[in-house]
Formats: C-alpha cells, structure tokens, sequence
C-alpha cells in the first residue's frame, strides 16, 4: 500500500484572476503537488499575468474546463453576446503562446495517484440535459461527473461553490473557485491535502488590481453596463448575479 505523503494543493476555476492566485500560492507555498481542475486564463482581466503565475507554477496536472476549450478554439464564442465576445477576443490577444501549447496537453478528465492518494479528476461541467453538481442537485448529477468509476474520491470544479458531497461510497469534492466566487463572498477558495486528509481552505485579496486591469481594457469602453456588471458581480462575490441559488448558498455559509 502506498503511503499519503507531502501536501496536494487543489485549484479551480482561476478565471484570469491573476490577484487570487497569487494569494492562494502565497498562502500554500508549502506545497508538494499542484493539481488545477480548469478554466485558467478567460473570464477575467488579468489573463496574461494569470498565465505567467501558472507557467512558473508548472502544476503536476491540468485538467481541461470549458473556457480552456474556449482559449483552443474560438468559434465556441461566435454566438455569444456581443460584450462578451469583445472581452474574451481582447483576452486572446493577451495570452502567452506558451499557455496555449500547454493548454493543448490538459487532460478532460481520469483516475490519477497523487501523493499516495487516488482521485478521480474532471472539470465538472456536464451535459446540459444534465442539472448541474451543486449542494441539493439529485445523485444523477454527480454520477454523470465520474460514470463506471471506482475511486473513492472525485474532485471537480466549473460551479463555483466550495463543498463535498457523499454518494454511494464516494466523496465529491469541489474546492470552490479561485477567481470568481459566486456565494456572495470575496475571498479565493481552494482545497489542501495533508497526509490524504482534505481541508478546504480560503484566503482574502486585494481587489484594487483586479478592478483597475479591468479599467484599462479599452475594448470595452463602449459596454459600461456590461464593466459595471462585471465589477458588481466581483466585488459583492456574487459572479454571476445576485441571485438564486446562491443567495441561499450565502446564508447557508458556503463559499
């Protein structure tokens, strides 16, 4: 039997917030193992420095999210709202070709052996005839993530919401999102490993810098709304509205 040694930082859902990745890599310098579950650099206004901390960071496996696709193939945004396709066609530009040849060798999903510990690893996102894996979600949800698997413990990201759920013998765990929180709180949420044991963690930033790259994107000078939205969603920790369910989530105590 192999022994659970050393220390597995888990990341998700970084979102080019480079601000709450260095706060998360600062707080956990310690680490061991780095396992990241994707979407990296789109989603935010700091891709370029958000993929130069990941360069340096060189985690032991990249899983593959949905906007990771997104930075490999950018038809997936042509029908998109015209806001959005402006903010992530700026990022494009941004973005070290380094990143994206690594991007290129991410993984969708897999049973892996970090530190002596088995995980079954996947970004999260499913079907969309499939309701998504969120605390209250029906057991078909979290069994579309890891199907004729038999690992104990499941590690997935893509909804934002730091939480474990138990299934049939199995421990799904989402270490919540590093760069854009939805539960209506600001800080970076993440998950350690120590010795196979799980802790979810969280730590607190400075948003100036985030607020003020997003300031100086001049490609969307001519979408305030869509800018005042965006820092609205940031700054409150609701990134994606004010709204339900993670207005329940807020005062049930998730992150």
């Amino acid at each position: 039997m192999t022994s659970k040694q050393g220390k597995i930082l888990v990341i998700s859902d970084i979102h080019g917030n480079a601000e709450g990745l260095k706060a998360v890599l600062k707080k956990e310098s310690d680490y061991d193992f780095l396992v990241f579950l994707g979407d990296s650099v789109l989603g935010g206004p700091q891709p370029k420095e958000t993929a130069e901390i990941l360069l340096d960071a060189k985690p032991d496996i990249n899983i593959m999210g949905n906007h990771d696709e997104i930075l490999l193939d950018h038809v997936l945004i042509d029908k998109w709202p015209e806001d959005w396709r402006a903010y992530n066609q700026w990022a494009f530009k941004q973005i070290p070709s380094e990143i994206i040849e690594i991007t290129k060798t991410y993984s969708f999903s897999g049973k892996y052996e970090i530190g002596g510990v088995n995980f079954f690893l996947h970004h999260g996102q499913l079907n969309r005839s499939i309701p998504a894996a969120i605390p209250y979600a029906d057991a078909s949800s979290f069994e579309a993530i890891d199907p004729g698997n038999d690992c104990e413990l499941v590690l997935f990201g893509h909804n934002h919401i730091q939480f474990t759920h138990e299934l049939n013998g199995k421990t799904y765990i989402n270490p919540g999102s590093v760069g854009q929180p939805r539960c209506g709180r600001t800080h970076a949420c993440y998950a350690v490993f120590e010795d196979g044991k799980y802790i979810p963690r969280q730590v607190s930033y400075d948003q100036r810098p985030w607020i003020s790259a997003l300031d100086k994107i001049d490609d969307l000078k001519q979408y305030p709304k869509f800018v005042s939205w965006l820092k609205e969603g940031f700054l409150t920790g609701y990134g994606i509205g004010k709204r339900e369910p993670w207005t329940r989530f807020h005062a049930e105590g998730y992150f």
